[in-house]
């Protein structure tokens, strides 16, 4: 049995507790995490079985003025160490014979977490549908205006020309007219819009 293990696994933003409990188990069966790559490849090594429990963190102590070394130092003088970052996420873990994470309440500690998995998701979101809306507006800016800038264009107009003779030059006029108007009508978008 070799020393590392590569697991692929998926677990969405809302899983985290999922996620904590699998890392906890792969732990207890003496595979201890030593990094996650994309959010779906897990490298372990083999050590001793049950040595260390998991736990996933959003930080916003970031917002408070703690910058990030200073936050992992403050963990680690608690006995906490910091495997790996993933995005924002962070994994941690303690040896078990320390006893469990400490938290304030259970329930306010998992509503707290789950906020802000449900806001990293959002802000999340947010920013790929940003990208997705200049990215279809690329498109579709570039697709418009001259007949040569889509192949769609391009089969339309010869499939145009060998049914109706001689309005070649009618149907590029038209066809430029609505497009260059198309084009205005998004470029306004843009402008307003973002």
């Amino acid at each position: 049995m070799g020393t590392t293990k590569k697991v692929w696994n998926f677990f969405t933003i809302a899983q985290w507790e999922e996620e904590e409990k699998w890392l906890s188990d792969m732990a207890r069966n003496g595979w201890n995490l030593v990094g996650v790559n994309c959010l779906l490849r897990y490298v372990f090594e083999k050590g001793n079985a049950g040595e260390y429990i998991y736990k996933l963190d959003l930080p916003d102590n970031l917002e408070h003025g703690m910058d990030e070394s200073a936050y992992c130092n403050f963990l680690a003088e608690c006995g906490i160490e910091v495997v790996c970052k993933q995005k924002q996420w962070l994994y941690l873990r303690k040896r078990a014979a320390d006893g469990p994470f400490a938290e304030k309440d259970d329930l306010v500690a998992k509503l707290q977490m789950t906020n802000k998995a449900y806001d990293y998701a959002i802000r999340t979101l947010s920013t790929l549908l940003r990208v997705f809306t200049l990215l279809l507006l690329g498109v579709n800016i570039g697709g418009v205006g001259t007949l040569i800038s889509s192949l769609a264009s391009l089969i339309t107009f010869r499939e145009y020309t060998s049914h109706v003779k001689g309005k070649t030059a009618q149907y590029i006029g038209l066809f430029s007219a609505f497009n260059f108007g198309f084009l205005i009508v998004l470029t306004i978008s843009v402008i307003i819009f973002l």
